[in-house]
């Protein structure tokens, strides 16, 4: 049975996707109400009303699910959320990978680097990436 998975990380890119699930397809960009984008290290989402984050949406197979899982790092580092999108008018549920701790922290050029040809491959304005990018490293500076 497939799913909708909601990318906002490294499985925002294109290339990374087909590596580790080629059975998921794309379906486009969306906009996630009420959560924000982070770094901390890695990219993660938090809620934040009035906040918006673009993420990517794909459809995924149960084995593609696996595969996600264990780049993950599910259930230690991330956890899935379930989350409500409303898709041409229609209410759907799609899953996505949540950080369960850890502390704001810059992530490496390498990684980010990868993000940002996440927002290329599915149109994205970059805003919200540079803002968490920003935002990181301040809160790095601060430590």
């Amino acid at each position: 049975m497939n799913k909708i998975y909601i990318a906002y990380g490294s499985n925002m890119n294109k290339e990374q996707m087909a590596i580790r699930c080629p059975k998921a397809i794309p379906i486009g960009e969306y906009r996630l109400n009420d959560y924000k984008l982070e770094f901390r290290g890695v990219a993660n989402i938090i809620k934040c009303k009035g906040a918006e984050t673009p993420v990517a949406l794909w459809n995924i197979t149960e084995s593609c699910e696996k595969s996600l899982d264990r780049y993950e790092g599910y259930p230690r580092l991330y956890r899935k959320e379930y989350i409500k999108l409303k898709i041409n008018g229609q209410e759907i549920i799609g899953m996505a990978y949540v950080m369960n701790k850890g502390e704001i922290s810059e992530p490496s050029s390498y990684y980010y680097n990868i993000i940002k040809q996440g927002y290329k491959d599915f149109n994205i304005d970059k805003t919200p990436l540079e803002r968490a990018l920003i935002e990181s490293k301040k809160r790095t500076k601060i430590k």
